[in-house]
């Protein structure tokens, strides 16, 4: 449609060239009407089917209800994700999502206020993870200890456990920690958001790795229209040459393991605390297991809204 309404259209049926001017019928007088003929009674007929059929779909579909209730509204623009692939910058929302959440976190022997949330949406609650849908991630191991899987996987199952959310290990990957992640890579990932990653790495790469800092855990989220906010990918950097000076360590195992879970506790959406009695705690302590006051959040963490609209 043009701006401002539509362009005028020419007349379908013009005069011939060189026709006499038509002249009016002279008042009172009508011309003489022409015999209906079978074809013209068709091709009525036929416009009438074709009127009713149109008709009757549209009372169907809800449209002409609506229209003759008065109650119609107006339409929405589609959503990023229901352009063609190639031509979105988001995944067709609704991938994985079921319709109740894959796992609870266990009960509570003890609860604590020992934990602090990274944020919280209007509603108070902290922003999360959709416990509808597995957490997929990926792992960069170029430079990470020949012995980073089983201090992965276990550090995975704990913070599973902990939230009752369902991670997928995908397998490795050459992507290296960036501070502008793109969370839609469907070069790399496919038509979805891109999974978590972990990755070991260096502070020349990363800054905020350099000094004491062995690791670093954050998510990206997103926010839609209708109020609902949730984190859809994020990554898990960890300092390569501290790290490998921790495994090597006597119980170094143990305390690379309580590493990884303190930055998949950032990942998930917990902040540090005051309290050393917790893993969450901002500095290097003891604890190499979820406490109290971190099973708490986590807990929490994993009782998110599901949404299939993201």
């Amino acid at each position: 449609m043009e701006p401002y309404g539509s362009p005028q259209w020419p007349d379908p049926y013009p005069p011939p060239p060189n026709s006499p001017p038509h002249e009016p019928t002279p008042p009172h007088q009508h011309a003489p009407t022409p015999p209906i003929k079978h074809s013209s009674v068709a091709a009525i007929l036929f416009l009438f089917t074709i009127l009713g059929l149109v008709c009757a779909g549209a009372y169907f579909s809800g449209d002409l209800q609506q229209l003759l209730s008065g109650s119609a509204t107006q339409s929405h623009a589609p959503r990023p994700g229901l352009v063609p692939f190639g031509q979105r910058e988001d995944p067709l929302p609704g991938l994985e999502e079921a319709d109740a959440p894959l796992g609870t976190p266990p009960p509570l022997d003890r609860t604590s206020t020992a934990y602090k949330f990274l944020a919280l949406k209007a509603d108070g609650t902290p922003l999360a993870y959709s416990p509808c849908r597995p957490i997929h991630y990926v792992v960069n191991s170029e430079l990470a200890p020949d012995s980073w899987q089983p201090l992965v996987e276990e550090a995975i199952q704990q913070a599973s456990w902990a939230t009752g959310l369902r991670f997928i290990y995908d397998g490795r990957t050459t992507e290296v920690p960036s501070t502008s992640r793109n969370g839609y890579q469907p070069e790399r990932y496919g038509d979805r958001w891109a999974p978590v990653l972990i990755a070991w790495t260096t502070p020349e790469q990363v800054p905020r790795l350099t000094g004491q800092t062995v690791g670093l855990g954050g998510s990206s989220s997103i926010g839609l229209s209708n109020g609902y906010k949730a984190y859809v990918t994020g990554t898990v950097s960890l300092d390569a040459p501290q790290f490998a000076g921790i495994v090597d360590t006597p119980r170094g195992q143990e305390i690379g393991v309580a590493v990884i879970m303190h930055e998949l506790g950032h990942l998930l959406g917990l902040d540090h605390v005051d309290d050393p009695r917790q893993l969450m705690y901002d500095q290097a302590s003891w604890v190499r297991e979820y406490a109290a006051g971190d099973r708490t959040g986590l807990a929490q963490l994993g009782m998110g809204p599901c949404s299939k609209d993201f």
